[in-house]
This record gives C-alpha cells, structure tokens and sequence, in this order.
C-alpha cells in the first residue's frame, strides 16, 4: 500500500492536532489583551500563506472539496479556486472563537436570517428545550460564546450543551479553558455517550437548553457506526449516533449554520442562518431507522446548501470523501 493510500484511509480523529503547542494560542491571547483586534486579523493574512506553504495535506483536502463543490454546481461555485482564501477563513474562525470568549463580539454584529429563528426562540421563551445540529461549515462555537446572546433574544439564560470530542483538540480546548473557567461545565465528552448521559441531556432539556452537536464528523469510537449519504455528489460518511440523539429525546430539531458574511478585518458580520428538521420522530420504532436515515439525508441537503452559498467557510481539513 502506498503512502497516498495508507493517508486515504486515515481517520479524522487521527489526524495530528493543527496546534500541538499552546504557545501560538497564548502569543493571540496576548495580542487581544494589547493590541486592537483588526491587527491581530491583518497578521492571519501572512500567517495563512505560510501554513499553506508548509502544510500540503489542509491545501490538498481544501482543492478536493472546491474542485468537487465546482462539479456538483455545474462550474458556478466557487468563482475561483483558491486552498488560500479556505485557510485564510479559517484562520479567521480560530481568532473569533477566542474573541467571543473574550468578550470582543457584541451582539450587533449577528443578523438572524428570516427562517425558522422565530419558532425556535418561540420554544426557548417558553422554557423549552430543542436540539442544535450543526457542522464546521462556518463557526457556531462562536455564538455560543455571545455573553448577552441568551437573554436578548429569549428573556432568559439559556443553557446551553454542547457535545464535542474534547480530546482531538486538546491544545485549544485547554486554552479556551483559561479564557473562561467555565468552558468545560456545560461541555458532554461525545467519546462517553452513553444512557447516563442521555438521561443527562433529557434533564437539561426539560430545564429549557439547547442541545448543540455537529453532524458532519463520524464518531472516533464508533468508526464503523456510519450512514453513507451523497455529497455534493460522491457518496461520504455521517455519523449514526448523532442522528440516533434527537431519535431518542423526541424534542424539536433544528439546523443551525452561522456563517461570516464578508471578509473584513474591521468589526465583520455574521449571519445565522436555523432552519427546522422536518423529520418526526414520533413514530413507532419499526420505522426509527428509516426517519434516522431521512433526518441524515435532511442535514446533507442544508449542508450543500450552504456550502454553495459560503464555499470558503468549510472546515473539514482531512480525506472526507477517502478520495485517493
């Protein structure tokens, strides 16, 4: 077998953490706390050249998934083909995350698009619960860090969960840590799903919170634990446990992307964008697995969607579709 194959068949969990040192993420903390923040965006700038430079495997995996987003759109997204200008949004992304738990992202920066936003903050006001599911198409990590975002939209504080494998990204998850004691609290390891912590998220949800999981990496335990689905025209692997979850729990389930809406270094806007699953899942559990699989081919369709609509902003630096 060649490297090429042996580096197809690596799974993401596998892959070495971007950040291995948390010195880089201390140098940007230390840049937030002196400097104004368009400048620590400029430094992204070069700082992607070079990480595109020296590491060929996130340029490779950027030019599969443009080249393949080119085909499924019939040549029309993206415009240009450019590993850079992917790497440079996310480079951008890691910097918002550390602002919103910084405190520097006010809320005004947030348009709410006219989707299904209503009907969910609907339920929220209320005291009710729902599910989140989301991607690393964009940054959601981000809205979660809003301090005012709960009670300006709901009236209240809402809890939020949000289940996440905590060990992939250990170096940024530790530092996001020292920036807020209190990252960890409401955080569920995914790799320890299990009935206690199901029974967990159901109690959490009677209090009214928000269940937030990403559905677009298959499980590092449960590799084998997949459901295959079309995207942007090649079959790829979604993850069966996290379609199983809102299965189980039976609360409203929504799709949520929150996405950059233009590159600028000074104060950029996002937009949010949450759409409700059409899916029931009150139904006899002889056709659980079929609603399972519509729920999966449901967030596969929203995916692409929004891909076509912000196709630098996907985050998935590794062999997606095992592309040889």
């Amino acid at each position: 077998m060649s490297e090429q194959e042996k580096e197809s068949d690596v799974h993401w969990a596998d892959e070495k953490e971007a950040i291995s040192s948390n010195k880089p993420l201390k140098l940007l903390l230390f840049m937030f706390k002196t400097i104004p923040t368009f400048l620590v965006h400029a430094v992204c700038y070069p700082v992607t050249f070079f990480f595109l430079i020296f590491s060929p495997h996130a340029k490779r995996d950027a030019l599969i998934y443009q080249k393949r987003l080119k085909e499924f759109s019939g040549g029309k997204v993206p415009r240009k083909i450019s590993p850079y200008r992917q790497l440079l949004n996310f480079s951008l992304c890691v910097l918002e995350k550390m602002e919103g738990w910084l405190g520097k992202v006010n809320y005004n920066r947030i348009r709410y698009e006219d989707d299904d936003i209503e009907e969910l903050l609907g339920l929220l006001r209320e005291g009710k619960g729902a599910i989140l599911l989301t991607s690393h198409l964009g940054n959601m990590e981000l809205m979660r860090s809003l301090q005012d975002y709960n009670t300006q939209l709901c009236g209240r504080e809402v809890p939020v969960v949000i289940i996440m494998d905590m060990n992939v990204s250990a170096q940024f998850t530790q530092t996001l840590k020292e920036l807020n004691p209190n990252y960890s609290m409401n955080v569920v390891e995914a790799s320890n799903i299990g009935p206690d912590s199901m029974i967990y998220l159901e109690e959490e949800a009677e209090k009214g919170a928000l269940i937030v999981i990403a559905g677009d990496r298959t499980s590092a335990q449960n590799r084998d634990k997949v459901i295959r689905k079309s995207f942007l025209g090649k079959e790829a692997d979604f993850p069966y446990g996290v379609f199983l979850i809102p299965a189980l729990m039976k609360i409203p389930l929504y799709y949520m992307f929150g996405m950059r809406s233009h590159m600028s270094i000074f104060k950029p806007k996002y937009n949010v964008h949450i759409e409700k699953s059409l899916v029931d899942f009150n139904c006899p559990r002889s056709e659980r697995e079929a609603r399972i699989s519509d729920c999966c081919g449901e967030f596969v369709s929203k995916l692409e969607k929004f891909c076509m609509m912000y196709p630098y902003q996907w985050y998935n630096f590794f062999n997606f579709w095992k592309e040889e």
